[in-house]
């Protein structure tokens, strides 16, 4: 009996399969003309993701969906004017690859494929006024209040999972949005970095830092995770 436990809590801790859902907070930069004085975005997700064990099917994936918020203050660059905007961005993404073994309980994952991000912004009315006013004398300052865009990612992730039941993953992947959408990088690099532990039950618990780029604005993250391995 003893034996046949230590297989099944073994048998957890390898597993190949997980799902999840994490919540994260990020520092968010942008290239617009705002100077943000409070630049925290806090994010939810469900995720599910299979790494490559041996004598497995080769096919892997990471597939997420996910919900963020952000209100800020702000101060209009150039000339005295101050207020305050909410951002809500829905975000998607499927990715799909070919899975290695690298070492002794070591896994990499060969990852591609797309998504999808939708951001709305809602400003206070008093910018509103004055941004109305704007655009009747000069068009071209009009910016979309609800982008949304199609990207393109790719990329490798590797996986490490210890006899103790820790296990350690991270990524680095290359992002690329199919529409240009303004104040936003179409073009650049994420990262992530994850560290948790897979209880007797199957239950997983991590932390995950990185550094990401979205509708929103680009910045590091960092927060926790809990799913189930199987």
């Amino acid at each position: 009996m003893k034996k046949l436990a230590l297989s099944l809590i073994c048998a957890s801790a390898f597993a190949s399969n997980f799902v999840g859902f994490g919540f994260y907070g990020s520092s968010v930069d942008t290239d617009s003309e705002f100077d943000l004085n409070k630049k925290n975005l806090y994010s939810y997700e469900i995720y599910a993701n299979k790494f490559y064990n041996e004598g497995e099917n080769n096919f892997v994936y990471d597939v997420r969906l996910g919900y963020s918020h952000y209100k800020t203050d702000y101060i209009l660059k150039d000339i005295d004017f101050n207020g305050n905007f909410k951002a809500k961005l829905f975000s998607l993404q499927a990715l799909a690859g070919y899975g290695i073994t690298a070492g002794n309980d070591a896994s990499v994952s060969f990852l591609g494929g797309l998504g999808y991000e939708k951001l709305k912004l809602t400003l206070d009315d008093e910018f509103m006024k004055i941004y109305n006013l704007a655009i009747k004398i000069e068009p071209n300052l009009a910016f979309d209040m609800k982008p949304k865009s199609m990207f393109l990612k790719a990329g490798v992730a590797a996986r490490k999972q210890f006899e103790n039941n820790f296990t350690m993953s991270g990524g680095v992947y290359f992002k690329y949005f199919t529409k240009k959408v303004d104040f936003t990088k179409r073009f650049s690099p994420e990262v992530d970095l994850s560290l948790g532990y897979t209880f007797a039950n199957n239950i997983y618990a991590g932390v995950k830092f990185g550094y990401e780029n979205t509708l929103i604005g680009n910045g590091g993250k960092a927060g926790f995770e809990l799913g189930y391995k199987f």
